[in-house]
C-alpha cells in the first residue's frame, strides 16, 4: 500500500492545501536586492506594492523602504533598523538581526525584477481566493443583496484583478520603426480614412473616421438630435459587421429598434410607433427587408436605467470579453446613477472611466452629454464649451467635443429662421482635427435620420456644398467609398 501511494511523509497534509499562494523566498530576494541595489528601486516600485507582500514583517520592511526612497535617503540594514525602533516595531524584524540576514544572504540584484513578478503573482491569486470566498458567501446570504447586484460587484472586481498595463518612459527613437510602418500603411492605401467611417461625409473629411483610443462627447440640449445621432453612429458600424456596445440608459431596447427600423427602411417612425393598415403597404416591405438587415448586425444593446459607473465598467467589460467591440456608444453621461452633491466629480468619473476604455481597448468611444439649461435663456444660442453641464471636468477628458444645434427649434409664430431642417455640428475640440469647423446636416427626425446636408443653404451668398452621400446610401455602398 504504502509503495502504490507513496509514504504519507511525503504528501500534502489538508492544512497545506489551504495556505495561500505565495513565496516567501521571492519576498526575500526582492527585499535583500533592493538593500544590495538601491538603484532598482524605481523598477521594482512600478509592479510592487506594500500589500503585494504575504508577510507581515515583509510589509512592513518595503513600507519603510518606500518611505525612505521617497525622502531621497539611503535604505540598508543600518537605515531600515532606526525607521523600525522610530515606529517601535523592532520586535518584527528580531531587533534588526532579521533585516542584516536579508542584506547578507541574497547573494545578487541581478533578477529582481524576475522575483518581483512571482510577488505579484502570488498576489493576485490571493486576491482572486478572496473575491471567490467573499463571492461565495454573499451568494449562501438568500436575505442579502440581490443576485444582478453580486454579478455586478463580481465581474468589477474580477476587471480590477487584471494584471496593470504596463508603461513607462521609453527612447522614442525605438518606437520610430513601428510609427513610420503605420505611416507608410496608411499612404499606400490611398484613403483620408484612418477610422471607422460615420454616416456623415463631412464630418469623415474632417476627422477621418471615428479614432482608436478616442473619447467623443457630443453633447446639446433636448430634442437637438443627440440620440438619433447615436443611434445612426451605432448602426451605421455595425451594418459594415463592426462589433459595437450601445448603452441606452435613457430608451428601452424596443424604443431603440423603431429608431433604427425607422432610419434603415426609410419610413416615417410614426408608422413604426403607430402602425395602421391604412397606410402604405410599401412601408411593410421596406420594414422587413430593414429587419433582415439588422438580424445580421453584430449590434449589442443594454438598456438599463441608472446604471453606476461601476456597473457600466463591469458590463462594458463583460460585453468586450464576449466579442472584442470596436465601437462603444453610451446614451449619455447624464442618466448614470451618481451622488448629486458629488456631480461635478461623479460625471468627471464617468467619463475618465470611458476613456479608460477607449485606451485600453484602442477602439473610439462616443459618449453624448446634455448641456446647461440656462443656454436656451440666451440670446445666442449655438452652444460653447462652458455649456456643458459640469463642464470643466467633461471638457477636460474628452478628446473631440461635437455641439449639435437647430436654430429652428427656437422658432415662434412671430420669428421663424431661414435655416430650416438645419442641424448643425460643431467641432468645439479636436486632437488632430481642424477645432472650430462646423458641418450642416439635414433634419430628417420624421425618420429618426441625420443625413448629409445637399445642396445650398437656404441663406443667401452661402457657397455650395459638395453633395454628400445621404445616410446610409442603402448600407453598403456608402461605406464602400472609404
Amino acid at each position: 500500500m504504502a509503495q502504490l501511494y507513496g509514504d504519507r511523509s511525503d504528501r500534502a497534509e489538508p492544512q497545506q492545501l489551504l495556505v495561500p499562494p505565495h513565496s516567501v523566498e521571492a519576498e526575500q530576494a526582492v527585499l535583500g536586492g533592493l538593500m544590495l541595489a538601491p538603484h532598482t528601486w524605481p523598477l521594482v516600485s512600478d509592479v510592487l506594492g506594500e500589500q503585494d507582500f504575504y508577510r507581515r514583517d515583509h510589509q512592513a520592511i518595503y513600507r519603510a523602504i518606500a518611505e525612505l526612497a521617497g525622502k531621497s535617503k539611503p535604505f540598508d540594514a543600518v537605515t531600515l533598523g532606526d525607521w523600525f525602533e522610530a515606529q517601535g516595531l523592532m520586535e518584527l524584524v528580531d531587533d534588526g538581526a532579521y533585516l542584516i540576514e536579508l542584506a547578507t544572504t541574497v547573494p545578487s540584484a541581478a533578477n529582481i525584477t524576475a522575483y518581483a513578478e512571482i510577488v505579484v503573482e502570488g498576489a493576485g491569486r490571493r486576491r482572486l481566493i478572496q473575491l471567490g470566498t467573499d463571492m461565495t458567501s454573499a451568494a449562501f446570504d438568500r436575505d442579502g443583496r440581490p443576485l444582478a447586484e453580486l454579478l455586478s460587484d463580481a465581474s468589477h472586481r474580477l476587471g480590477e484583478l487584471q494584471p496593470a498595463q504596463r508603461g513607462g518612459l521609453q527612447l522614442a527613437a525605438d518606437s520610430l520603426a513601428s510609427w513610420y510602418a503605420r505611416f507608410e500603411e496608411k499612404y499606400h492605401a490611398g484613403t483620408r480614412m484612418t477610422g471607422l467611417p460615420t454616416p456623415w461625409a463631412e464630418f469623415n473629411n474632417i476627422t477621418r473616421g471615428l479614432q482608436p483610443a478616442t473619447l467623443y462627447l457630443i453633447a446639446a440640449r433636448p430634442s437637438m438630435g443627440k440620440s438619433v445621432a447615436g443611434l445612426n453612429l451605432a448602426m451605421f458600424t455595425a451594418l459594415r459587421g463592426k462589433t459595437v456596445g450601445f448603452f441606452s440608459l435613457e430608451m428601452s431596447i424596443h424604443d431603440c429598434h423603431d429608431r433604427n427600423i425607422a432610419a434603415l427602411a426609410r419610413v416615417p417612425h410614426e408608422f413604426v410607433t403607430t402602425p395602421t393598415q391604412t397606410a402604405d403597404d410599401d412601408y411593410t416591405a421596406l420594414m422587413v427587408s430593414a429587419i433582415r438587415d439588422l438580424k445580421a448586425t453584430p449590434l449589442f444593446i443594454d438598456d438599463t436605467p441608472s446604471l453606476s459607473v461601476r456597473q457600466f465598467e463591469a458590463r462594458a467589460r463583460r460585453m468586450h470579453q464576449c466579442k472584442p467591440l470596436d465601437l462603444l456608444v453610451v446614451d449619455h453621461i447624464h442618466d448614470f446613477k451618481i451622488d448629486p452633491k458629488l456631480a461635478r466629480f461623479e460625471y468627471g468619473a464617468i467619463a475618465q472611466k470611458a476613456k479608460d476604455l477607449a485606451k485600453e481597448w484602442n477602439i473610439p468611444l462616443v459618449a453624448l452629454a446634455q448641456l446647461n439649461r440656462n443656454l436656451s435663456s440666451r440670446t445666442e444660442r449655438r452652444p460653447t464649451l462652458s455649456d456643458l453641464r459640469e463642464s470643466g471636468e467633461l471638457e477636460q477628458k474628452g478628446d473631440v467635443i461635437v455641439f449639435l444645434h437647430r436654430e429652428d427649434y427656437y422658432d415662434t409664430p412671430e420669428k421663424k429662421t431661414h435655416l430650416q431642417g438645419v442641424v448643425e455640428m460643431h467641432f468645439a475640440k479636436g486632437r488632430n482635427i481642424q477645432a472650430g469647423a462646423r458641418i450642416n446636416l439635414r433634419n430628417r427626425f420624421d425618420e429618426m435620420r441625420l443625413d448629409d446636408w445637399e445642396g445650398p443653404l437656404p441663406i443667401a451668398a452661402t457657397e455650395e456644398k459638395k453633395p454628400g452621400g445621404g445616410f446610409f446610401t442603402r448600407g453598403k455602398k456608402h461605406a464602400e467609398e472609404f
